[in-house]
């Protein structure tokens, strides 16, 4: 039987390598989509767009499409300049519209193919000083909906967002100050903030073949802290 193929955007960071582990487990093939040259196999430099195929994958079709990648930001609506909304906006959703339109122009993914998508737990929540990356990860729950309809209707295709709570990753630990990540963690059931494996482990789930219906979901992984008050 023919292995599946699965194309990753992000997989050099730590969520996206994750979910690379994962698919690796699996026995997928692997393809990364890469901002800059990489050592993972299969890795090759993006654009992808209408105008523009890598010819690395010029003779493959994929039967899932992960987008992994983001742009952080933190500041609010008072001192956030209009350049970073929109240097966040182009990073967080502009690449995945172009990076679809491509894929599906020079049709390279599958009929009932799936696409999961990383949001965050902020794109139905907030925090303060977040302003610019909520409003994008907002962006990302319409732009999820949007395309399981579009998509759904012209090729059956499945479209899903992951919604991460706090993960316990470098770049949390850069942004956010040792008593933050210890109000998450007493705030969320069991204590435990998510791991990158968790969130490995649930882009697989609706990636693979055993998701046959769900689309157009938002979906949290965050041990419940999105739906808790610990008091």
């Amino acid at each position: 039987m023919a292995k599946s193929n699965v194309l990753i955007f992000g997989a050099t960071g730590a969520l996206g390598g994750a979910i690379h582990a994962r698919f690796t487990a699996a026995d997928w093939n692997i393809y990364c989509a890469v901002r800059s040259p990489s050592t993972l196999p299969n890795s090759f430099l993006l654009p992808i767009t209408q105008d523009h195929l890598p010819a690395e994958i010029a003779s493959v079709e994929f039967d899932a499409v992960i987008f992994a990648q983001g742009t952080n930001s933190n500041g609010n609506v008072m001192n956030t300049e209009t350049a970073e909304l929109l240097r966040v906006f182009e990073g967080n959703v502009i690449a995945i519209t172009e990076a679809t339109a491509g894929l599906m122009h020079h049709n390279k993914i599958k009929q009932g193919g799936r696409i999961v998508i990383l949001s965050s737990l902020w794109e139905l929540l907030t925090r303060q000083d977040k302003m610019a990356y909520t409003v994008s990860k907002a962006a990302v729950g319409g732009l999820v909906r949007s395309m399981a309809v579009d998509l759904g209707r012209t090729k059956g295709i499945l479209v899903n967002g992951i919604l991460p709570g706090i993960v316990r990753t470098p770049m949390a630990e850069k942004l956010l100050a040792p008593s933050q990540i210890e109000n998450v963690a007493n705030g969320t059931p069991g204590g435990r903030l998510v791991t990158p494996e968790d969130v490995g482990n649930s882009a697989y789930l609706l990636a693979c073949e055993s998701n046959t219906a769900i689309s157009g979901q938002s979906i949290y992984v965050d041990n419940a802290f999105s739906v808790a008050r610990v008091i």
